[in-house]
C-alpha cells in the first residue's frame, strides 16, 4: 500500500496555481452572475453560446426525453426555455468547473458513473425541493449546483493522486467490509468530502456549495436545509453508480431532517419512485455530460 500522504500536503497542493487547473473565465463569471436581471439572462446566454462544449452539452440536455420537448431543440435561446435559466447556469458551472479535470479511467473509476450520480443527486435534491414548503426552498440554482458538485472531491483525488486514488478504489473492492470513509483516511489521509471543501473554496464557490460539499457525509446534526436534502437524497439513492459510504441513520435522526424540510416519509418513498422511473434518461444525461 503506497504511502499517505497528508492533509496538509492535499492544502498545499490544492493552493498552488500550477497544480489545479484554474477556474475558466467562464466558470467565473458564471458564479457571480445574476439571473434576476434582462440583464444577466443576456449574459448568460452569452456566455454559454461564447464556449461551443458547454453549448453543444445544454442544448443536447434539453433535447432529452426527460425534459419532453415537442420539438426538437436546436438553439441556446430553445434550450433555456425547456431547461430553465437556473438549470442551464448550474450545468454549465459544472461543465466548466468539472471539464479541465481531466482524469484516466480505469475499472475501478469511470466519470460517467460520477456524472449519473452527481446529476441523479441534483434531479432528486430538485425533486424533494418541490415538496418543500416554498418559504424555506433553497434557490433552485443553488440546488441543482451543488448537487452536481457535491462528490468533486473523488475528482480532485483522482486528478492529484491518481496512484494513491486507484489504490483506494481497489481496497473497496477487495474491503468491501471496510467502511469507506475509514479507507479514504487510511489510504488518502482525508475523505473526499474535505478535499472538495478544499477545492471549493481554492475556487470561491458560494458557501451553500461549499457547505454542501463538506458537510454531506457528515455525522453532525444537518440544521440548513441544503444539507439535509443532500444527505436525504443520497440514502435514497444508495449505491446505485458509485460506491461511497452512505450513512444509515435512525429514525429520529430522520425524522429531524424531515423536520428542517416540512416533509413527511411519504415524500421520500414518492421522491424515490419518481427518481427509479427517470433513471434510464439520467444515465442516457450523464453519458452525454461525461464525455
Amino acid at each position: 500500500m503506497t504511502e499517505n500522504p497528508s492533509k496538509e500536503a492535499l492544502e498545499k497542493a490544492i493552493s498552488k496555481t500550477d497544480t489545479l487547473p484554474t477556474m475558466s473565465v467562464i466558470g467565473q463569471r458564471l458564479l457571480s452572475l445574476r439571473l434576476d436581471t434582462d440583464e444577466g439572462e443576456r449574459e448568460l446566454m452569452n456566455l454559454v453560446e461564447s464556449d461551443p462544449m458547454i453549448a453543444a452539452r445544454i442544448i443536447g440536455l434539453a433535447n432529452s426525453p426527460i425534459f419532453a420537448s415537442p420539438k426538437k431543440i436546436t438553439s441556446m435561446r430553445e434550450a433555456v426555455m425547456v431547461l430553465g435559466l437556473s438549470r442551464v447556469k448550474a450545468v454549465a458551472i459544472s461543465i466548466a468547473l468539472m471539464g479541465p479535470l481531466r482524469v484516466k479511467e480505469n475499472q475501478y473509476f469511470s466519470v460517467k458513473k460520477l456524472w449519473l450520480h452527481s446529476f441523479s443527486m441534483a434531479v432528486g435534491m430538485r425533486t424533494l425541493s418541490g415538496m418543500i414548503p416554498r418559504q424555506i426552498r433553497p434557490p433552485e440554482d443553488q440546488l441543482f449546483l451543488a448537487g452536481l458538485l457535491h462528490d468533486i472531491g473523488f475528482l480532485a483525488f483522482a486528478y492529484l493522486e491518481p496512484v494513491k486514488f486507484n489504490d483506494f478504489l481497489s481496497q473497496i473492492e477487495a474491503s468491501p467490509e471496510k467502511p469507506i470513509g475509514e479507507l479514504e483516511r487510511e489510504i488518502l489521509g482525508i475523505s473526499h468530502a474535505e478535499l472538495g471543501e478544499l477545492l471549493a473554496r481554492h475556487w470561491g464557490l458560494p458557501e451553500e456549495i461549499v457547505a454542501v460539499i463538506g458537510a454531506h457525509h457528515s455525522t453532525d446534526a444537518a440544521s440548513d436545509p441544503m444539507i439535509a436534502l443532500a444527505r436525504i437524497t443520497e440514502r435514497i439513492l444508495e449505491n446505485s453508480t458509485i460506491k461511497e459510504e452512505i450513512r444509515q441513520v435512525s429514525a429520529e435522526e430522520e425524522e429531524a431532517e424531515l423536520v428542517i424540510l416540512g416533509l413527511e416519509a411519504a415524500h421520500l418513498e414518492k421522491a424515490k419512485a419518481v427518481l427509479a422511473q427517470q433513471q434510464e434518461q439520467i444515465r442516457i444525461l450523464a453519458d452525454m455530460l461525461g464525455n
